[in-house]
């Protein structure tokens, strides 16, 4: 929570704050007592309890039971959590011939993921049909009354103008400057749509990692993910930017797009391919590396194989040598590595470590943590769905 001052309302719309105020406290903790509440909020015991008895109504939030007293004695005090079924959302990476799609229940756990190795579209009619039917297979497969579900959130590798619903720019189709809001119209719910290396950023605060965004004392920081796509012939980098917390698109929402000229997985492996006959797998991919993709590479490197342990220590290297200036301008605390490759996350934070210490001032380096986002390849569908409830939980303050 910040300490910028909620908006003041008239006595009819205060109810609504003080709900929302209080679903996000427990939102924030997990598990939390009402004793609590009233100490945090400064409310009174009665306001806590039937704003309490009003969410539990709405099925938001449940019982969990007496925690214990205080060492004064005293009653022991009521505890809440949200109710995790109370709603969901989803979340679609979307990518060319690859849409990556997972669920969330209310506080952020995953109840389904899924990739699905499809034709997206050629035209932005397409895509938007593809992902309605990807959408209503996900809800059908998985259960879930669409009453429940909150919103779609929907990422792009790209220029997003996240306000208005625009696809400026993407390699997904060749379309620019179209609206996905109003293609997505007839979906009975919510639509959000953002850059990917911006939705895995977000995502970050809700899916189950220890979060970036606050320290040991509750402070407010500063982090960078990046998100890193090599496979067969196309590579990416994208920078999501948080800055005291929150999300920095830029002017045109254009923040950490670095444009840079990354190698093609092909590229990368034709530099060692001589050194093929001494990988205990990749021997096997002597006469044939293109076939080679960022799956296969990625199973014979956590099977031991050397070579491909030194392949990703490229893509480190090139990570590295990519998002120093970035390093350097932003002086950021956390480093948040994500997206397939984090998977060999020993050897990819290690070979960017490498450079940064070599790149960037020390004291600058030695303020920085680096770490991956243990969702990998979904962290942008997971991020994707986590803009609905970043949305949700939002509390208006004044600035």
């Amino acid at each position: 929570m910040t300490k910028e001052k909620l908006l003041s309302f008239h006595a009819g719309v205060v109810k609504d704050i003080n709900e929302q105020l209080v679903l996000k406290l427990i939102q924030e903790h997990e598990v939390i007592s009402s004793s609590e509440l009233v100490k945090i909020t400064g409310m009174r015991p009665s306001t806590i309890f039937n704003i309490l008895k009003e969410l539990s109504a709405k099925s938001f939030v449940s019982f969990h039971g007496k925690g214990e007293s205080t060492k004064k004695g005293g009653k022991k005090p009521y505890i809440w959590m949200l109710k995790k079924d109370a709603a969901y959302t989803i979340g679609l990476d979307i990518e060319v011939g690859e849409m990556t799609a997972v669920i969330l229940d209310f506080s952020g756990g995953i109840v389904a993921k899924k990739i699905l190795k499809i034709e997206t579209g050629h035209t932005a009619d397409e895509l938007a049909e593809n992902i309605i039917k990807v959408v209503s297979d996900i809800i059908l497969e998985n259960k879930i009354e669409t009453e429940k579900v909150l919103g779609l959130g929907v990422a792009f590798a790209g220029i997003v103008d996240c306000g208005r619903g625009l696809v400026i720019m993407s390699s997904v189709v060749p379309e620019m400057n179209f609206s996905l809001l109003e293609k997505l119209e007839s979906l009975p719910f919510r639509v959000l749509v953002e850059n990917n290396a911006n939705a895995a950023a977000v995502g970050l605060k809700w899916g189950g990692n220890e979060n970036p965004s606050t320290n040991l004392n509750g402070q407010r920081k500063n982090y960078l993910t990046i998100l890193v796509e090599i496979d067969t012939n196309v590579s990416g980098l994208g920078i999501g930017i948080v800055v005291n917390g929150e999300l920095y698109r830029g002017a045109s929402y254009c923040a950490g797009e670095l444009y840079p000229h990354l190698p093609t997985l092909n590229e990368i492996l034709s530099t060692i391919r001589s050194r093929f006959v001494e990988g205990s797998i990749l021997k096997n991919y002597v006469s044939a590396h293109e076939s080679l993709d960022i799956e296969t590479l990625l199973d014979a490197a956590k099977k031991g194989d050397e070579i491909a342990k030194l392949a990703f220590s490229k893509i480190g290297n090139i990570v590295g040598h990519t998002i120093a200036p970035a390093v350097a301008l932003l002086n950021p605390d956390t480093l948040i590595i994500t997206g397939i490759v984090s998977e060999l996350e020993e050897v990819i934070v290690d070979s960017v470590n490498r450079v940064l210490e070599m790149r960037v001032l020390s004291i600058t380096k030695n303020a920085l943590n680096i770490i991956v986002d243990k969702y990998h390849h979904y962290s942008v569908a997971v991020g994707a769905a986590s803009l609905i409830l970043e949305d949700f939980f939002r509390l208006p303050i004044k600035r």
